[in-house]
């Protein structure tokens, strides 16, 4: 037997292996880490659109409005960052004092956080929104 070509060639694919081996463990480790942004990314963006669709809107309210509203403050208070649950709190207290609670605050922060994951241009100004009331006689 020729060692002097079997001890290379066991180094030789004791490398590879092991080189595959830690390859294999940081694309696991670099696909976990995707997933939890997009699903983070996604939950966002829906609790998002339900504070943007509920901004603005007057009593009475639909169960639907209320709903989403209600799913959209347990998301960002599961997925979002820490100066966006604080700025949620801010609300509630707002709201418990005044009996009213302005939104803008964590809409615009939320579209701001969302805005700079994605890579998009900051965007400067508040969110604006259009609310036509249907039960308006012509």
């Amino acid at each position: 037997m020729n060692w002097n070509l079997l001890i290379p060639l066991l180094i030789t694919t004791a490398i590879a292996i092991l080189g595959w081996i830690v390859g294999h463990r940081l694309n696991i480790a670099r696909d976990r880490a995707a997933k939890h942004r997009d699903l983070r990314l996604q939950y966002l963006i829906e609790a998002y659109r339900s504070l943007e669709n509920f901004a603005g809107r007057h009593p009475p309210f639909s169960s639907g409005h209320v709903e989403a509203l209600e799913k959209a403050i347990a998301d960002i208070q599961l997925f979002g960052s820490q100066s966006q649950i604080d700025s949620l709190n801010k609300v509630f207290t707002e709201k418990r004092i005044t009996g009213e609670a302005d939104l803008n605050e964590i809409i615009n922060q939320i579209r701001a956080d969302l805005r700079k994951e994605l890579g998009l241009p900051k965007l400067t100004g508040l969110v604006t929104w259009l609310r036509i009331d249907s039960k308006l006689k012509q």
